[in-house]
């Protein structure tokens, strides 16, 4: 896999784990099906986005 994708999606996993754990700290239940939604939304677009960019010739400028 890319490893772009992984310096954006620990990240990522990180402040999910966060909110995760400052709303329970709360008392507050966090939204897990918005967090899911949103989750699974921005690895489709990250791989969305790898895949589409494979095909792409990289240009040599000198």
């Amino acid at each position: 896999m890319n490893r772009a994708f992984f310096i954006i999606f620990i990240p990522v996993l990180l402040v999910a784990a966060g909110y995760v754990a400052v709303f329970r700290f709360m008392g507050v239940a966090p939204g897990y099906p918005r967090l899911v939604l949103l989750m699974a939304l921005f690895s489709g677009v990250m791989y969305w986005l790898t895949r589409r960019n494979t095909g792409k010739p990289g240009t040599n400028r000198q």
